[in-house]
């Protein structure tokens, strides 16, 4: 035979057996697509059937606060309780409906006592039936003090913002707050900051001698004068003591440009203040006329004296 026809026929063989290969590929190819779709429309049937099913079945009303802060009375859990789901919130869902966590979180970040979801974990009730299947961790916002406003008291977080609101005395549970007086603005609605210069300069005050509250027989911190407002010159904070006969200057409201102006830290005040109290035995209110921290000078109630006091 000629070296030609052999050439032909191998060349016909060689094809044939592209075709063949490139036909199983397709063949295998579309058998994998289609095995494929059928497990994934298998998982989907199998997922809308577990969704549904009673086990996953969560009703809203179990969404409610179990345990919040040692502040937090059982009016205010009330309040959280009942303002965390919106209207129009479904009754019942899925624990396996991923879009849920988001609408919960949405639900409970519009609390205004919350300041924000940390996480939400999910637990399969099958695996524990005695835990509960949807924890919410939550971070509250902090009360710090109570803002005197009119013949009432306003509760600001740490952040100066308003939590809702008003209260005859400063106390909140068990928990008892410092007041900020002297201030002239008016509260915000709640969940806002209140954007007053005064009440973030007292709210920084109240954070730094809160410790020392009742060792120092605390009430209040007066910002009447926060910037030379009343008189310029003299203290722009004022601790004001249970017998309210003693005054403690404070000095410059906490700040870069008081510090530039060498004004003692809240700590180093805080650190003289403790270091009076010590060197008289703790009787320092209704004892002492003031004391002004800036220059380090103590007074006595008449008949007047004053004593220089230096750590």
């Amino acid at each position: 035979m000629p070296r030609q026809t052999k050439d032909g026929e191998a060349g016909e063989k060689k094809k044939r057996s592209f075709a063949f290969r490139a036909l199983k590929g397709a063949c295998i190819a579309l058998v994998t697509i289609a095995i494929g779709c059928g497990i994934c429309y298998g998982l989907s049937i199998l997922r809308d059937e577990m969704r549904e099913s009673p086990v996953y079945r969560m009703s809203s009303d179990s969404l409610r606060l179990v345990k919040g802060p040692d502040w937090m009375t059982l009016t205010i859990r009330a309040e959280v309780a009942a303002g965390l789901l919106p209207p129009g919130f479904p009754g019942e869902f899925s624990l396996l409906d991923e879009a849920m966590s988001s609408r919960i979180a949405a639900a409970y970040e519009k609390c205004v006592w919350v300041e924000r979801v940390e996480r939400i974990v999910k637990h399969d009730p099958r695996a524990d039936p005695d835990r509960a299947p949807l924890e919410v961790y939550l971070k509250f916002r902090r009360p710090t003090a109570m803002v005197r406003y009119r013949d009432g008291l306003v509760l600001v977080d740490d952040k100066g913002v308003r939590l809702p609101g008003m209260y005859s005395e400063p106390r909140l549970g068990a928990m008892h707050f410092l007041e900020i007086s002297g201030v002239s603005s008016s509260p915000p609605a709640p969940g806002q900051v209140w954007a007053d210069p005064a009440v973030r300069a007292g709210i920084r005050v109240v954070e730094a001698v809160e410790a020392k509250r009742e060792a120092f027989r605390l009430v209040a911190v007066d910002v009447s004068n926060y910037g030379g407002k009343k008189v310029r010159g003299d203290t722009e904070i004022a601790l004001v003591t249970v017998s309210k006969k003693t005054c403690i200057k404070w000095g410059k409201a906490p700040s870069p440009e008081a510090e530039k102006l060498d004004e003692k830290t809240p700590e180093e005040k805080v650190a003289y203040l403790d270091f009076v109290y010590k060197r008289m035995n703790g009787q320092v209110d209704g004892v002492l006329s003031y004391i002004d921290i800036p220059n380090m000078v103590v007074r006595r109630l008449p008949p007047a004296t004053v004593t220089r006091v230096r750590s």
